[in-house]
């Protein structure tokens, strides 16, 4: 049984290994100047009764994969590196035993392009981890 929370700190705990990623925090941060950087949040979600006594939860979340915006030709070739690590560390964690925080992860879709953070232009991608489902205990 996991939280919405633990779900989103596992996704950046994957996403934040691999290599030239230089910040994955746990939560967004107000600015950041270590490029490239993943912020995982939730989107959107429901939340319903099943099996007895658990609250399933199935969850869209958002991971950001964000590139300084200096100098375009560069910039886009340093932020497609991560067109299919970012993917495929998610789901090697669902893969993977000892991650538990998610059960099912129903897909993954992406958009490429402009970014901001803040005030901060970037270029990257936003990825859309769809179904991701959690339970938890009814307390």
């Amino acid at each position: 049984m996991a939280t919405l929370q633990a779900i989103i700190d596992e996704i950046q705990d994957q996403v934040g290994a691999i290599s030239g990623i230089r910040g994955a925090p746990d939560e967004p941060p107000d600015s950041i100047n270590a490029f490239p950087f993943a912020v995982a949040y939730v989107e959107a979600g429901e939340y319903y009764i099943g099996p007895p006594e658990v609250m399933t939860g199935l969850h869209t979340i958002i991971v950001e994969l964000h590139v300084a915006r200096k100098d375009l030709e560069r910039d886009v070739s340093r932020a497609m590196v991560y067109a299919k690590s970012i993917p495929n560390a998610v789901f090697a964690a669902l893969k993977d035993s000892t991650y538990t925080a998610f059960q099912t992860l129903e897909r993954i879709t992406y958009e490429f392009g402009p970014l901001d953070w803040g005030d901060l232009k970037t270029i990257g991608f936003r990825f859309r981890l769809e179904g991701v489902k959690s339970q938890d205990e009814i307390t």
